[in-house]
């Protein structure tokens, strides 16, 4: 009879110690005082977690562990990204029309990088003819435009979505900064904004859209205007190194 007594203090000490829970002895409760000797001398005995199962253990820390907390899918910190794009240019004097470029970004942490971009496009208009005829405008001019420019770039939100069966990693990023737009109407420092997202393919790859603001002066005739321009761009990225 008392070998049972034991036998049943002893296992419930160790599922106290699996609980982490001391277990509460009745007042004249001589069964309880034996069950916290025994818990006591199971805690100060480095070798009393023999007693607990291994797969139990492991049951236990994951249940204590925040749900919230989750391992990202996509690592960006310390790595470089080369971008190709294209897009649609809209001009607040001239015809939209086509844009092509690349970005160079090196991600310092998981939420902000630095971005270098560079892209190409044309001045163009229905109207040309008339204009040139009338006010000489381009008056046969290169008709190219070269945009430049230079941001910080913040993502302050991580999130997935599902797409079918499958769960998407992407990003939001807004950027801002400054450059120079270069034209023969132009040659001044334009300030940009813009607001993206990056969906992640594998560890090394990410599909990207981007809307762009650019602000600067445009000379029109014999004055200069205020001018805001806007790209839509897709883009594919390649992050480097190619494993984290």
């Amino acid at each position: 009879m008392r070998g049972r007594i034991v036998s049943r203090v002893t296992f419930t000490a160790c599922l106290c110690v699996a609980l982490g829970v001391t277990p509460l002895a009745r007042a004249g409760d001589d069964q309880g005082a034996a069950a916290k000797g025994d818990a006591d001398a199971t805690a100060a005995d480095p070798e009393a977690d023999a007693c607990i199962d291994e797969n139990v253990k492991a049951d236990l820390f994951a249940k204590r562990k925040r749900r919230d907390a989750r391992d990202r899918l996509f690592q960006q910190t310390n790595r470089h990204e080369l971008t190709a794009l294209g897009g649609y240019y809209v001009s607040d004097l001239f015809d939209g029309t086509w844009v092509a470029g690349a970005a160079y970004a090196y991600h310092m942490t998981e939420d902000f990088s630095v971005e270098a971009q560079g892209a190409i496009t044309h001045i163009g208009s229905r109207s040309e003819i008339a204009l040139e005829q009338n006010f000489s405008v381009l008056a046969g001019k290169p008709r190219r435009e070269l945009l430049f420019d230079a941001d910080l770039v913040w993502d302050p939100a991580h999130g997935k979505l599902r797409l079918g069966g499958a769960i998407q990693h992407f990003d939001l990023y807004v950027a801002a900064g400054a450059g120079v737009i270069d034209s023969v109407l132009s040659s001044d420092i334009a300030g940009n904004a813009a607001i993206g997202l990056k969906f992640f393919m594998g560890r090394a790859m990410a599909f990207r859209i981007d809307v762009r603001s650019y602000v600067y002066r445009q000379q029109l005739l014999a004055k200069k205007e205020w001018v805001n321009d806007v790209t839509s761009t897709l883009g594919l990225s390649f992050f480097l190194p190619v494993t984290e």
